[in-house]
Formats: structure tokens, sequence, C-alpha cells
């Protein structure tokens, strides 16, 4: 008990010391109030002066609470002083006056998107050693500033701590747990610290929504839904310090921004890499958090070898370009598997397992020059769709089994899709393939796609239906549509022919050469060594396997 009253007066000395630092001392004249059980807090509030201290005694208080002075509210503990609004419609406390401290208290009943604690535009507040539970928001801040929320326990709200348009906030040792939505949550909110917070079994538990410059240090994320979120619109929305004291379900959050040349370690339970450059992640296993891998604004990087599942995206790239995402397992993710947006471009996606997500398997939006390639997408709600998006190739992906359309563009225009296998995606009577009024080539000049449901013949044997296949949704058509389903392309078969011979070699030295007057469609076949780069050491090896085939193998 003695260590409790010390702690609950050390943190309304921090309030004082807060105070002072706002705006100086206090009035010298303030005086005591007290409320026992069955009088009114708010009758106390009213008949209070600035700088005055209000305490509450045991008991249960049924009101909603306006606290428009500048005064400290202690309660004698929150395990025997509780308020419960008297109106669920209303805030139980709620603060539109600077210098408030409030401590001690258990806040409860407060529904239709109503606080415990409400804070409306105020700074240089104190609310501490609370306890909030049964609450739309436990503790909400508002367009507030300066304020310090410390040891506060908050749980089985919808929201347990939300910031909205606030900044320049402390959070410290709160615990926060079991709210149907987030734990603690930042909307538009900058340059907060959040230190030694726990955050657990909720639907989410910490997330950073449009809110840059934070600062998170030594909090503990665990056995929530999607343990922890970084979404935003700009690269300043995405730029926070968060270093690896931070912990999802017991591994380090890697948060790297404005990094170069450097990989992941291994023990990763959280990625999010901003502003940043050649940059590995590989060989980890990522789940339970709003983003398996999150990129944003990052080039020149790779994504392999990685499994992701249980999250909402499973690899999630905003504004990044020249990446490699390739040979990943990307399974049961809540949203999308794969999401390109925002001006992601010239990014290979190949060789990728995606499966069972519940909306898109791979899903790209705003983002050209993009190659989907060999990819195995199964299962999905959707199988790969791209919207806004120009100038892609897809090619030699198998999609099979999705609930609604095998491959679906929308305002997307100049995009090559052929040699990819589209079987049985029309579970909810939907198509293999859908064109909504683009001007897309479904074929290469001389191969299409392979489809479950065409109906054509081939009657001179040559492995092309006869009859071209419409593309439902506009006037697209794929004019050879395959009878067969098609192989994947191999390692260094370039000109895509299904034979690895002299051609590809000759092709190959040409990219090499000039990549831009001999580009290749599919990067990948040409990286022969698996280095992540194509020069003379792929050609010079290519032909080599070309001479002796048993002597030197390709990369995988």
């Amino acid at each position: 008990m003695r260590d409790t009253q010390y702690e609950l007066v050390a943190s309304l000395v921090i309030g004082f010391l807060m105070v002072v630092t706002c705006i100086g001392a206090l009035p010298a004249a303030s005086l005591e109030w007290h409320v026992s059980s069955g009088e009114s807090i708010q009758t106390a509030i009213d008949n209070a002066s600035d700088g005055d201290t209000i305490y509450v005694h045991p008991g249960t208080y049924v009101e909603n609470v306006d606290v428009n002075k500048r005064i400290t509210l202690i309660g004698d503990g929150a395990d025997v002083v509780t308020v419960r609004a008297a109106n669920e419609k209303d805030h139980v406390f709620e603060v539109t006056a600077d210098l408030v401290n409030i401590s001690g208290f258990m806040v409860r009943g407060a529904k239709s998107g109503k606080a415990g604690i409400y804070l409306s535009g105020v700074e240089c507040c104190n609310i501490s050693w609370n306890n909030a539970s049964d609450t739309s928001k436990a503790i909400y801040l508002d367009h507030s500033e300066r304020n310090k929320l410390i040891n506060n326990n908050v749980s089985r709200s919808a929201f347990g701590i939300y910031l909205d348009y606030s900044t320049s906030n402390i959070l410290t040792k709160n615990a926060v747990s079991y709210n149907t939505r987030e734990g603690i949550s930042l909307q538009h909110s900058s340059s907060n610290r959040l230190t030694n917070n726990a955050a657990s079994n909720s639907m989410y538990g910490i997330s950073l929504c449009h809110s840059g410059n934070n600062t998170l240090v030594k909090n503990v994320i665990w056995e929530n839904d999607y343990n922890f979120n970084v979404i935003g619109e700009s690269l300043s929305e995405y730029t926070n310090y968060i270093d690896i004291s931070n912990e999802v379900d017991g591994k380090p959050i890697y948060y790297w921004v404005g990094e170069d040349e450097r990989e992941i370690p291994d023990d990763a339970g959280y990625v999010g890499v901003v502003n940043s450059s050649n940059i590995t992640v590989r060989d980890l296993t990522l789940r339970g958090n709003c983003q398996g891998v999150l990129f944003s604004y990052t080039v020149n990087s790779r994504i392999e070898n990685v499994s992701v599942s249980g999250n909402m995206d499973g690899i999630h790239l905003k504004h990044s370009n020249h990446t490699q995402v390739r040979d990943n397992t990307v399974s049961n993710n809540e949203n999308l598997g794969i999401y390109l947006f925002d001006v992601s471009c010239n990014n290979t996606l190949a060789y990728n397992i995606v499966s069972n997500n519940f909306r898109d398997g791979i899903h790209q939006r705003f983002s050209n020059y993009n190659t989907i390639a060999n990819n195995t997408v199964v299962s999905n709600s959707q199988g790969i769709s791209l919207y806004a998006s120009n100038h892609n190739r897809l090619t030699h992906n198998t999609v099979r089994s999705s609930l609604q359309y095998g491959i679906w563009l929308s305002s997307s225009n100049n995009n090559r899709i052929h040699h990819n296998n589209l079987i049985n995606n029309s579970l909810f009577n939907n198509f293999n393939a859908y064109d909504r009024n683009g001007t897309n080539e479904w074929d290469s000049g001389a191969e299409g796609n392979y489809y479950s449901d065409y109906t054509g013949t081939d009657p001179d044997g040559d492995g092309i239906g006869k009859d071209p296949y419409p593309i439902p949704g506009g006037k697209s058509v794929d004019r050879y549509p395959l009878m067969e389903p098609w192989e994947s392309q191999k390692k260094g078969d370039v000109d895509g022919d299904t034979n690895v011979e002299m051609t590809d070699v000759y092709m190959l030295l040409n990219h090499v050469g000039d990549p831009v007057s001999h580009p290749i469609e599919i990067a990948w076949s040409g990286d022969v060594n698996s280095d992540g780069v194509i020069d003379m050491g792929d050609v010079i090896l290519l032909l080599n396997h070309v001479n002796d085939p048993v002597k030197y193998g390709l990369g995988d």
C-alpha cells in the first residue's frame, strides 16, 4: 500500500511539474475540497476555483463530470472509487481546461463513441493511476498536446487509449488489454512519446495511422490479433523512431528509417523499412501484425524466402521501387496477400506461393511497370488484381480456385497478360479473367493464356485454340488461348520459348550490353546465378550451361 501511495504521489508531482513547465506557478491561495459517497463530484468542481484540489473518497459515483477548471482530482484509489456514467451517451470525465490532474479513479460506462476520460483541445494535463473499462474509448485525447498518461490500466473497451490530432504527449507505463478494437491508437497524431506500455489481447495492439515523428521505446505488445500497425499517406507519416526495445510476441520490432545496405536480423517479429535502399529481408517467419513486411519509400531491395501468415496484409509495398519479391509463402492473411500501391514501380514478384488470403492474393493499385511472373496464386477471394495500373507484365502465373476472378483489371491499360494458367476461378459464378474497359494485351502475339472454361477447338493440334477467348468486362480478347496449362518459365529461358539454348545466351548478352534497347520480359529468367543482378556472370554461366548442363547447373 505504501508503494502504491508513493507512486501516486510521484505521478502527482510530475503533474505539478508539468503545470510549472506549461505556465509557471499555481495560484497561492488554492483550496482543498472533499467528496464522500452520496455527494457529487460535479458540485465540488462547480464550487472550486482554478488551482484547487478535490479529494474523492471511497464509493460509486454515478454522474457525467465536466472538468472546465484548472483543478486536481484525486480519488482514494481505482480499487475503491468508481465513477460510472449517468448518461452512457456522454463522457464520464470531459476535460476542457488546461492543467487538470485526474488520478485514482475507476471510470466506466460511456457508450456510443464516448470516452471514460476525454480531453478536448487541452494541454498540460496529467491522467494517472486510473482504471477505465466498459467504454467506447477509455482515454481519448482530441486535438490536445503536452499531456501525460501514466500508469493507467485500460481494458474491455472498444478503444483503449486513443489520440486524434494530438501532439507532444507522453504515454508511459500504461497497461492496455482486452479491447475489442485497438489498444493504443494514434490517428493523425505526431511527436508523441510512448514508453514502457503493455498492449495485449485486443484486435490491434499499437497502431500508428497517419502519425509521424513519434518515438516508441520499450513497449511490449503480445497476443493481439494484429500486434503492430503503421499506415500513412506521405513519407512523413511513416517516419517514426521505433527501436528494437519494442517487442511483439517476444520478438523485436525492426523499424528502419533511412538505412542502406543492411539485412534484417533473423529474430524479427515485425519488419518495417522506410526511406531506405538495398535492404534484404530473407528467411523469416512473420505473423500477427497488420503488415508482415512493410516497405515504404524504399528502393533496390529484396524480400525473399519469407513466410507471412495471419497478418492483415502479408507483404505491403507503398511507393517502393526496383524491389525483388520472390520465393515467399504468403497465406491466410486477413486482407491482401501481396499489396503494391501508391506508385510502386519496376518491381518483380516471382515464384511466390500466395494462398488462402481473405481478399486478393496479389493486388496492385496506381503502380506501373511491374513484373508478376511464375507465382502460384490459389484459393484467395480474388487471384491477381490491378487497379489504375499500367504497363505491367503478368506471365507464367497459375491462378486457381479463386472465389471471384482469377485475373481482374480495372482502369488499367497497356498491360501484357500471357502464358498464365487460369483454372476454376468462378466459384461465385464470376470469371477466370475480367478486364473493365481496358486496352490490354491478353496474348503475346503468338500464344495467350490457358482458361479452364475455354470451349474452343484445336483442329490443327498446335496447342492453340482456333476461336479467340473474349475477356468479360470490355472489348479485350485473347486471340490465342492455350488448350493445355503452361509450365512455369525456366531459369535461362530468357525468350520464354520453353527451351534453354544459344538464342537465350545471345539475348542475355545483348541485354547486359544495353538493357534499355534489349529488355528481357522476365528478369528472373536472366538472373541465372540468383545473385539479384543480371551481368556478365550470368551470361558466362548460361553459355557454359548450354554447352554442358550437367556440369554447369543454374541457380534456383
